[in-house]
């Protein structure tokens, strides 16, 4: 019981922590700003609130951390995703570093 808290405790910090990480972005590079420019340029009108290019930004966004991470694959282990390769670089290296192996 105490390990399925731990793994949805987790799971729930780096969920909250990609929102915020894609939040800061989009702040960052001004997305809305970029937008309202897009639907001025394209209509001749300003645009405030919730439209079409948010609408497929955000499923753009989705589906590209779905397709890059690799999760939905019909192949069993087709390849490993970018974190299992960070996994197992991090468990090289401490591996190396306890048998003596360079720093």
């Amino acid at each position: 019981m105490q390990e399925k808290l731990k793994v949805i405790f987790v799971s729930l910090i780096v969920f909250l922590g990609t929102a915020f990480a894609i939040m800061s972005f989009n702040e960052d590079v001004a997305v809305t700003e970029m937008f309202k420019k897009v639907y001025l340029i394209i209509t001749g009108t300003t645009h405030e609130g919730f439209g079409v290019l948010e609408f497929f930004y955000g499923i753009g966004i989705a589906l590209g951390i779905t397709v890059f991470f690799n999760r939905f694959s019909k192949k069993e282990n087709a390849e490993p995703t970018p974190i299992e390769l960070k996994m197992k670089q991090y468990a090289d290296d401490i591996d190396d570093y306890m048998n003596g192996g360079t720093q």
